[in-house]
């Protein structure tokens, strides 16, 4: 089993319960099911055992689907799965193997650090206000915010109160990313992508992939949110009447880099404007090069973290005599994240 471990393993909905649907997605890139294309199955022995005695030949029910590369997924109800109580299950211990057991991965399970562990409701249900998971937000992965209704705060102008959003017939989230730079809006448009599903107990659920649910694809340092219902009639603030605020942890934000190619430039050449690792917090990055009377205006191109901009100056500077350009970056929102003029190199007949 040594240096066989499952890459990565994660499930949508990140927090769930064990008598409701889930998805588990194994990453299984490093193992000895790396280069399998057919059929990899699910052997688990924690909560129970659903096949046992059927390890060279595995039963159809344990049977994952493809989703691309070395991705796999198998969707269940643990409590159906496992048939045990769904008040009894903790964790799901197991590994992956071939059909006939022929190949295996190394285990999920305690020892491992890698057990899939359903949340703990208890908390939530009595003391805390909001949670969320995983604690490190990743923007293509599955993200869960919990809230206790009947903990959250309204009337923050006149006599706070709690509990007022528990009455609600729906809660629906109002949200940002990374103090509120990208916004999705709790209005009449999203009122089906805002609404959180009730657990029951006042505790309520947002489910999301973050880059799809922004529709920007940044590194996400917080989540801000406001919690209220469709027509904001009743409202949910965290303690002190504050916006939530859901920190993520351990995100490395790299800090982007603007630069002109090549540094030294004639009228006869092609500029190339180089962004590394971009503005993670602009869905798109803009250009302005002013070229004595002529302004050439534009987008940046290619895919995060590097984006290319490519400009002639050879047809606008043909019958022109300059010196100099001026090359301006600015975000979608307007900011200057490049402001410079560039000196051209006299060309010597």
């Amino acid at each position: 089993m040594c240096q066989n471990a499952i890459n990565e393993i994660w499930t949508q909905p990140a927090i769930f319960k064990a008598d409701e649907q889930v998805t588990l997605f194994f990453d299984v890139k490093g193992t000895q099911l790396e280069a399998e294309t057919d059929a990899i199955y699910l052997w688990s022995w924690f909560p129970s055992e659903p096949d046992a005695g059927n390890w060279a030949n595995s039963s159809d029910f344990a049977k994952l689907t493809h989703v691309e590369g070395t991705v796999w997924k198998i969707t269940m109800v643990p409590s159906d799965y496992y048939h045990v109580p769904a008040d009894q299950i903790v964790s799901l211990y197991g590994l992956l193997k071939t059909k006939d057991g022929s190949k295996v991965s190394d285990a999920f399970a305690p020892d491992k650090g890698n057990a899939i562990n359903l949340y703990n409701f208890t908390d939530i249900k009595n003391t805390r206000i909001s949670d969320f998971y995983p604690k490190t937000i990743k923007g293509d992965r599955p993200f869960s915010i919990l809230i206790n209704a009947g903990k959250t705060w309204s009337d923050c102008a006149t006599n706070a109160t709690q509990g007022a959003l528990a009455t609600a017939s729906e809660v629906h989230m109002h949200s940002g990313l990374n103090d509120w730079k990208v916004i999705v809006e709790n209005n009449p448009a999203n009122l089906a992508k805002t609404k959180l599903t009730h657990l029951g107990d006042n505790i309520y659920r947002m489910d999301m992939i973050p880059w799809e649910y922004y529709g920007q694809e940044i590194a996400i340092t917080k989540v801000n949110a406001v919690f209220a219902n469709d027509t904001w009639s009743k409202l949910g603030f965290d303690t002190n009447c504050a916006d939530f605020l859901f920190n993520s942890t351990g995100i490395v934000v790299v800090t982007p880099s603007y630069s002109l190619f090549p540094q030294k430039i004639t009228k006869k050449d092609i500029l190339t404007l180089v962004a590394v690792n971009g503005d993670l917090d602009a869905s798109d990055l803009n250009y302005e090069v002013t070229m004595g009377t002529t302004k050439v205006t534009g987008k940046f191109e290619g895919v995060k973290p590097n984006y290319r901009a490519y400009i002639d100056l050879v047809t606008p500077l043909k019958e022109q005599n300059v010196d100099k350009i001026h090359v301006t970056i600015k975000t979608n929102s307007g900011a200057n994240l490049l402001d410079t003029d560039m000196a051209l190199t006299p060309i010597v007949n």
